[in-house]
């Protein structure tokens, strides 16, 4: 029959999990070996699970021994700390209350630094703003007393006939009862600060020595202002004020007066300066320039000579100044002993350099002569200055 003899054939060829079947004996079938087909090779080699595979590659590594002690004394991971690798990890290892007052010191040091950045700011705020109100009131006072006290009408009649005028406590003389205690108070506060801001002058070096009067102990300076205003504030003030408002007055009441010859004045300029003696400078030039017994005599002195601002009379046509005032600043106990003032030609009228007195004098006929300053080794009395305001021709 052909179904057994296809079936023995069938079974002479299978081979089932590495062995092959046959009618006479039931033998392995080695790959590569005789009597191997490459379909029983295929079927010999199985391919390893992957739980054979690592017990493979197990039995290959060397053996390894883990000491179970070291693995005790290791804290648990839940309980591990950072290291020391960065600034971030340091913080990080700190326990959150002791963060939690580092980040409270550093606020309140940051409060502390920016309380302080505005108490300073405050302070320079402040302190601008009492400057500025000074500075205003100054401004104010002198132009209260130009128009309010100063007599206008006499002052011109004096210029157009005499060809000067004398005024006493221009600054600080109460006009009323009710100022007696306001502006007087205040324009004395005035002059003393000009006299301070003098002596000031000459203590920094921003004062030059009158090397026409080398020994006299004289020394002088320009009001200029802009960044020389903090040298001299109330000096400035004063001639600034005084430029304003006293020409206009002057020019009405010169037409009031019928007084033709006097030329008119101009209101937005002048020029502004400060002369200071200084006792202690005078009387050590004298040392040098005199003999040691009249070193410390004023008699050594010399007279000086009559003449106006401008000049000779050539000279007053290229000189626009037409107008001087000079305000004396000394202490209250300034008197004639103390020498300084002028004298005038014309009159021979004397004019002691007494405190808060102001001087007005025609620049180009006036003539005068300037007494020399002597003071005394007394407090308060060894120095002593003038303000001079030149006005020009408008």
């Amino acid at each position: 029959m052909m179904i057994p003899t296809l079936l023995l054939a069938a079974c002479t060829a299978t081979n089932v999990e590495g062995f092959a079947y046959s009618p006479l004996s039931l033998r392995p079938i080695v790959a590569g070996g005789p009597g191997a087909t490459s379909t029983s090779i295929h079927m010999g080699k199985r391919k390893p699970s992957m739980k054979e595979r690592r017990r493979q590659r197990a039995k290959k590594l060397p053996s390894a021994t883990v000491d179970r002690g070291i693995l005790n004394e290791l804290p648990s991971v839940d309980t591990w700390e950072k290291t020391d690798a960065s600034v971030g990890s340091k913080r990080e290892s700190i326990p959150t209350s002791e963060v939690a007052e580092e980040d409270n010191a550093a606020i309140t040091d940051e409060e502390t630094s920016i309380d302080k950045e505005t108490e300073e700011t405050i302070a320079k705020a402040s302190s601008l703003v009492q400057a500025q109100r000074k500075s205003v009131g100054c401004l104010t006072h002198v132009r209260k007393r130009v128009e309010e006290s100063f007599p206008i009408n006499e002052a011109a009649k004096g210029l157009a006939e005499k060809g000067y005028f004398v005024y006493d406590g221009f600054l600080s003389k109460a006009v009323d009862a009710d100022s007696e205690n306001e502006d007087a108070v205040f324009g004395d506060e005035m002059v003393s600060e000009m006299l301070s801001e003098s002596s000031s002058m000459l203590a920094n070096d921003k004062m030059q020595r009158d090397i026409t009067r080398i020994a006299d102990g004289e020394f002088v300076a320009q009001i200029v202002g802009g960044e020389n205003y903090v040298l001299c504030p109330r000096i400035t003030e004063y001639v600034v004020s005084i430029t304003r408002h006293l020409p206009p007055l002057l020019n009405k009441e010169y037409d009031v007066i019928g007084a033709g010859d006097l030329p008119k004045l101009d209101s937005a300029a002048s020029m502004g300066s400060l002369r200071l003696y200084d006792r202690k400078t005078k009387l050590g030039t004298l040392s040098f320039l005199a003999n040691p017994e009249d070193a410390a005599s004023d008699d050594s002195v010399s007279e000086r000579p009559f003449g106006v601002v401008c000049g000779d009379s050539d000279g007053t046509e290229n000189d626009s100044r037409r107008l001087t005032a000079m305000l004396y600043l000394s202490s209250k106990e300034w008197d004639s002993s103390n020498g300084g003032g002028l004298t005038m030609e014309t009159d021979g009228q004397k004019v002691e350099a007494i405190r808060d007195r102001i001087v007005l004098l025609r620049s180009d006929v006036c003539s005068h002569r300037h007494e020399p300053w002597l003071g005394s080794d007394d407090s308060g009395l060894d120095q002593a200055s003038c303000a001079i305001v030149h006005f020009i021709q408008g």
